[in-house]
């Protein structure tokens, strides 16, 4: 009988121990709960919400990364947009000052300061063309962010040493964006044409050259040749479209041997249209003497180019020499139209900037929707139920006491107190 009581006595000390213990285990899980303000201490908690939080978090922290990425790209983005406009400003600037040299009021010394102002407002825009970023990297060198794009001579003329590589920045699961655009893009390869150029013979022949349509001139080259003296001169039209193989032609463009009359009046004026081209000459005239218009080329080239024969023209032009008042005249016609392509190729970058910006704005709308939807997911499976966790703390509180008190009541029974 002393046998089986202290076998009864071991287990009913093994069971309370172990109940006891358990009580105290889940109670102190319970506090551990309250105080990490989570119900998912480990995966063993709820191993299928502590699998999904986990891809749940890894999507929040690539949505945060994209967001910062967007930072990134805006803030580059936001430069070059300041960059190009003021980049456009001072084109425009330019423009302005030939528009003011053609007015035809200016000596040849009001010329040569309107040169040093567009030197002046050229050296500006190279340093645009130069710009850095925050980090120190050139904005418009491509991916050759640490080299110089734009390097300008001691003479002026400027070249591009950068690529034509654009910096990608992941900015969404599935989108790169380029945060940069190269220089050569921008500034380089611009479509244009230079001035044509009149060649009088004689300095006292007053020539005005009115080209309607430069496309209609074909690359030909024009001569109006005179023969006898005025006031019995007359003037035959001659084209050539290769340098010394001329045809004569008529006031329509056609093949033709026919002279015309130039004009014996007190003006001594010859005016024809040939091709878009309007010929307007006045002067007394002698056999021999001829002038020769040759029209502009197209031609592709760099913006600074343009602004580098706007500069020349200006600082060369001899208004008292053959037909000088009436090459600047061409000359700035056609630096006009130049300027012109130059700014809406600088407008055309800017617009696809401003495209990429507006993009922005919508995916950092979109990056905090979803990272709001994040947050609520992992909240929903993580979040602790206060409520319930507290209740089920004070009943698990109670049941140990309960457990306690049975226990110390329970431990001193003995076979010996009922003898």
């Amino acid at each position: 009988m002393a046998f089986l009581a202290r076998v009864s006595n071991n287990m009913m000390y093994g069971q309370n121990m172990k109940r006891l213990s358990s009580l105290q285990f889940q109670l102190n899980k319970t506090q551990q709960h309250l105080s990490a303000n989570t119900r998912l201490l480990t995966p063993a908690d709820d191993p299928v919400a502590a699998a999904r939080a986990l891809d749940l978090k890894q999507g929040k922290s690539m949505n945060t990364q994209f967001a910062s990425n967007r930072g990134n790209a805006k803030d580059a983005l936001n430069l070059q947009e300041s960059t190009l406009n003021s980049f456009g400003t001072r084109l425009q600037d330019i423009r302005t000052l030939l528009v003011s040299a053609g007015n035809g009021a200016y000596s040849e010394e009001q010329l040569r300061v309107v040169a040093g102002e567009v030197r002046a407002i050229r050296d500006e825009m190279v340093g645009y063309a130069n710009t850095r970023d925050a980090y120190g990297n050139y904005l418009f060198s491509g991916h050759q962010v640490g080299v110089k794009p734009f390097d300008m001579s001691a003479i002026g003329q400027v070249t591009y040493k950068g690529d034509d590589g654009q910096l990608m920045i992941q900015v969404d699961a599935a989108r790169y964006m380029p945060a940069t655009d190269s220089g050569r893009g921008i500034f380089m390869g611009i479509k244009g044409m230079t001035g044509s150029i009149v060649e009088p013979s004689r300095n006292d022949l007053l020539i005005d050259v009115d080209i309607k349509d430069t496309a209609a001139l074909d690359g030909y080259t024009y001569e109006v040749r005179f023969t006898g003296n005025t006031p019995d001169a007359e003037y035959t039209i001659w084209r050539a479209q290769l340098p010394g193989a001329y045809t004569q032609i008529d006031n329509a463009g056609a093949a033709s041997t026919v002279s015309y009359p130039y004009n014996s009046d007190t003006k001594n004026t010859m005016e024809v249209e040939v091709n878009g081209v309007r010929f307007s000459i006045s002067g007394d005239v002698s056999a021999g003497d001829k002038v020769t218009i040759t029209p502009g080329e197209p031609l592709r080239t760099d913006v600074f180019a343009y602004i580098n024969e706007a500069i020349d023209l200006l600082e060369n032009t001899n208004l008292k020499s053959n037909g000088g008042s009436t090459n600047l005249a061409l000359g700035l016609e056609a630096l006009l139209g130049n300027m012109d392509t130059s700014l809406d190729q600088v407008l055309t970058a800017r617009g696809s900037v401003g495209t990429r910006l507006k993009e922005l704005d919508a995916l950092t709308l979109s990056g905090a929707d979803k990272d709001l939807l994040y947050t609520e997911s992992i909240s929903e499976l993580e979040d602790l139920d206060y409520y319930k966790a507290i209740s089920d703390l004070y009943q698990q509180q109670l049941t140990l006491q309960a457990a306690q008190q049975t226990f110390m009541m329970t431990k001193g029974m003995s076979l010996f107190n009922m003898m």
